[in-house]
């Protein structure tokens, strides 16, 4: 279950970091109660569970009653990626005279969750870690034998921290850490990490993710309640039709998986190749034609998204009808985005027919990284001559 920033801050507080002074407001008026507690000037957050929001003109300053309200209003009355903002956390404004980078999530790879540390926090991580990859500093962490203050003090001074600074930031690190496997969080992430005037070293935004099999035993999210509208409204369509989805930010390429380990391997080879993987998507082993009709749909719907690789695999599933279910949506919708099928399994020759006959560009004996490959020449094709679906 993804956290709103409030949330996540609950459960960082409670294993120890700094986190600003603040309250959630539901309404203007309550948010003019909150500022009113805090003192001017407050920063106003919407509370919204996709990224983005920053560029997207979710976050707004106040410095007395009259702009408060004004901003609050325009917040209140803000869709972002199609989420309506209901919450607001209304916090003090803090002063930085440092922003750090610091996050754990899985490596897909070696299975294990890896440390990130950069000293470039702020808004622009992502673009700083795919131009500037070295000011990005890795470390896997053994569940079985966690780093100490001397291995955290080392990647910190490997990404420029030094004396005081990298004293407090080592701390909260460590607390990031243990809070990580504390709430068996997939994702859990501080961006910025703040060094303020004062030396303090204060969370200024959270991202945290817990595993959904876990709520129950993480009793301190027992009170994060979630209703129908909340969340991605792509997430839930996929949950109503029992497709494991999760949306990325501000990626180009749709994917559809027959497998959680093809779909991880699809999003590798999709970022060796320059593309930037915009979902996650399992079809699992029911991929009826109505099934894999929906999941196609849903990431055509994917905000961003420029082509859509199915990788797909007829072992319980059958190629024949994940290929009706293909070219259902294509007749329907005649998308505007290139697509690109890999598959192979039971029926496969039927399914091959069925594609060919649309002109779907097919991958049939090749392996993925040849698919991801054609649908970027493809894509690269599309853009050179400005017009035109290839696929």
């Amino acid at each position: 279950m993804k956290l709103y920033e409030y949330e996540g801050k609950t459960l960082l507080a409670g294993a120890g970091i700094a986190v600003p002074k603040g309250c959630v407001a539901a309404t203007p008026a309550e948010a003019v109660a909150v500022a009113a507690n805090l003192g001017y000037p407050v920063v106003l957050k919407s509370q919204v569970l996709r990224g983005g929001r920053g560029k997207a003109g979710g976050i707004r300053f106040a410095a007395g009653i009259d702009e408060l309200l004004r901003e609050a209003e325009a917040l209140f009355a803000l869709s972002i990626g199609s989420e309506k903002v209901e919450k607001l956390l209304i916090e003090e404004r803090l002063i930085s005279v440092r922003e750090i980078y610091a996050g754990i999530t899985l490596d897909s790879l070696t299975l294990l969750p890896q440390l990130l540390v950069s000293a470039a926090g702020g808004m622009d991580i992502e673009a700083a870690a795919r131009t500037m990859p070295g000011k990005l500093h890795r470390l896997p962490l053994d569940p079985l034998n966690l780093p100490g203050p001397p291995q955290i003090a080392g990647l910190l001074r490997a990404a420029g921290l030094q004396g005081r600074d990298m004293s407090g930031v080592a701390g909260a690190v460590g607390d990031l850490i243990r809070a990580y496997f504390r709430y068996e969080a997939v994702t859990a992430e501080i961006n910025p990490l703040i060094i303020d005037a004062q030396g303090r070293v204060i969370a200024a935004d959270a991202k945290l993710e817990i595993d959904d099999s876990a709520l129950g035993r993480v009793k301190e999210a027992a009170s994060f309640v979630r209703t129908e509208r909340s969340g991605d409204p792509l997430e839930a369509e996929a949950k109503a039709e029992d497709i494991a989805y999760v949306r990325m930010e501000e990626g180009n390429i749709g994917l559809v998986s027959g497998g959680a380990g093809l779909g991880m391997a699809s999003m590798d080879m999709i970022v060796l190749h320059g593309g930037a993987p915009a979902n996650f998507l399992d079809l699992g082993g029911n991929a009826t034609e109505e099934k894999t009709a929906a999941a196609l749909r849903i990431v055509l719907k994917t905000p961003g998204v420029e082509g859509v690789l199915l990788n797909l695999f007829g072992g319980i599933n059958n190629c024949r009808s994940m290929a009706k279910g293909i070219v259902q949506v294509i007749d329907a919708l005649h998308p505007p985005q290139t697509i690109v099928v890999k598959m192979r399994g039971h029926s496969q020759d039927e399914g091959w027919e069925i594609l060919e006959d649309r002109g779907v560009p097919l991958v049939k004996f090749g392996t993925t990284e040849e698919a991801v490959v054609l649908l970027m020449a493809k894509l690269k094709e599309k853009g050179d001559r400005g017009s035109g679906h290839t696929g």
